[in-house]
């Protein structure tokens, strides 16, 4: 039966009618009622949930419309009470509405409440279910319980690839490259949800590379690439500085005619930005420029990346003038700018214009690049005032920034403390205690640069080798300090040899 959606001004008029009728007692005539209650206002969850309490018979569906609402609102606690009352009045759950459950009970970690599900889902025997069996994998490997969730994916004789594709996506997110691969490799069919994971988790866990080559791999299979397909493979290019390759993609998004989202614009413009071809980003900012802040955050960031200081504070009076109100984001751009600028003055009145004209209370990434300004341009001891007036604890960052600055400007008893405690905060990081050693070399202090040096052996901590990239015709060539680099000098010392010996032979020198 098709269900009818009343509009929110006849929804009082038919609800008045159908109290006065009786007809308040059909659950499909109720749930019709509630459910164009939350059509009209999906806010409106307190007044669904006194609505539903005041009818004698409820069906599921009204408990999942419900459901729905506290999700939507972002209020999963209010689904396990809920639940337990619907099982109260003897309205049996449906395949809908355990789906909704368990991304309810994900969210607020309810490992055993899920376990409840999963036996209820099991008795019910709708394991087989596609959708349900998918919200059940993503639960457990949502709370870190992958052995379960194996155990899930083996219920079902015949796993969907919505299932499969959960379970990769958790191996993915947590870091778990090796067997979220080896998962991929074993799954019978893929979709683009499942490639999407894939590379998506590459890039999450900084392996640019390995995200092309699995692009490589999905363009061979002829499966068109999603748009989140696409924003994880133009972030990997900017990481890689793969230039033409990121024009391919862009070439790609033209031809297919994909609809361009707000997440995608400005991930193509990040991308033209980290791959030094700023007047792309330019023209592509102008031709894709929407009421998105991230948008404009990503043009201002990238203007202060490239140290075009003034013309990114240019581009916030712009973006003012037009009535798009900034965030955080953009006030971190604009700081950032202005260190990269040197432009003291200017950071700290848009530091100050945050609180007073925006309402926006500065974060941590805030005082960060205030530190960074201020150590950058010689006042050291400004920045440790800084440091003082925050309201939360400074983290590595703002450390780093202010040793840096202490070793350049020579602020030796301040840069040693300040050293220390960056040791003491990140004691397996080897390029800390690289630097915190040629501060004291720098001093002079020869003894104490050594058993900085003796204190990193004992501690086993290594230094990882140099890893550099390069585009060369459109290909990106990846290499390690005393791996392929002695080759490359090895090239250029043969080629300078044979032009020394030639110009020689003609006499052009001795």
């Amino acid at each position: 039966m098709k269900r009818a959606i009343f509009s929110g001004s006849l929804r009082p008029l038919f609800h008045a009618r159908a109290i006065i009728s009786g007809e308040i007692h059909d659950p499909f005539v109720a749930g019709n009622i509630l459910e164009s209650l939350l059509c009209a206002d999906p806010s409106a969850h307190s007044q669904a949930r006194v609505l539903l309490s005041s009818f004698t018979r409820r069906s599921a569906f009204m408990y999942n419309t419900v459901l729905h609402a506290y999700l939507c609102n972002d209020l999963p606690a209010y689904a396990l009470p809920l639940f337990l009352e619907m099982l109260r009045h003897d309205s049996t759950p449906n395949k809908h509405t355990f789906p909704l459950l368990l991304k309810a009970f994900a969210h607020i970690r309810l490992l055993t409440s899920g376990s409840t599900l999963h036996s209820m889902i099991l008795k019910h025997g709708l394991i087989s279910d596609p959708f349900i069996h998918a919200s059940l994998i993503h639960f457990y490997v949502s709370l870190g319980f992958f052995g379960a969730a194996h155990c899930a994916m083996d219920e079902n004789p015949s796993p969907p690839v919505s299932a499969w594709t959960a379970l990769l996506s958790g191996y993915a997110k947590s870091g778990d490259l090796i067997a979220a691969r080896k998962l991929f490799d074993e799954m019978p069919e893929k979709n683009s949800v499942s490639w999407s994971a894939m590379i998506s988790g590459c890039v999450q866990s900084q392996l640019p590379c390995e995200a092309l080559s699995l692009f490589q791999e999905m363009l061979a299979t002829k499966m068109a690439p999603s748009s989140s397909v696409i924003v994880s493979i133009l972030i990997a290019m900017a990481e890689l500085g793969a230039l033409q390759e990121g024009k391919w993609v862009h070439a790609l998004l033209e031809r297919n005619q994909m609809f361009l989202s707000s997440n995608l614009k400005t991930s193509l413009i990040h991308m033209y930005i980290k791959c030094g071809d700023l007047w792309s980003a330019k023209q592509m900012f102008e031709k894709l420029r929407d009421e998105s802040v991230d948008l404009w955050n990503a043009m201002i960031g990238g203007l202060g990346l490239h140290g075009r200081g003034r013309e990114a504070l240019q581009m916030f009076d712009e973006m003012i003038g037009e009535g798009i109100r900034p965030d955080d984001m953009t006030f971190v751009g604009l700081l950032s700018a202005c260190s990269h600028s040197g432009m003291v003055d200017e950071g700290q009145k848009c530091f100050k214009s945050m609180r007073i004209l925006y309402s926006i209370e500065p974060k941590v990434e805030h005082y960060s690049c205030m530190v960074d300004l201020l150590g950058k341009a010689g006042l050291v001891w400004e920045a440790v005032e800084t440091i003082k007036m925050m309201p939360m604890e400074p983290d590595e960052r703002i450390w780093g920034s202010l040793f840096g600055a202490c070793r350049v400007y020579g602020e030796m008893g301040l840069g040693e403390a300040v050293g220390k405690k960056l040791v003491s905060m990140e004691p397996n990081e080897p390029g800390l205690y690289v630097l915190l050693a040629n501060l004291y070399a720098l001093a002079g202090r020869w003894q104490d640069a050594v058993g900085v040096r003796k204190m990193m052996k004992s501690r086993g901590v290594g230094l990882e080798p140099g890893c550099s990239l390069i585009e060369v015709d459109g290909v990106v060539h990846e290499f390690l300090v005393a791996d392929r680099a002695h080759l490359w000098v090895g090239d250029i010392f043969d080629k300078l040899s044979e032009m020394a010996r030639v110009l020689r032979a003609e006499g052009c020198v001795a």
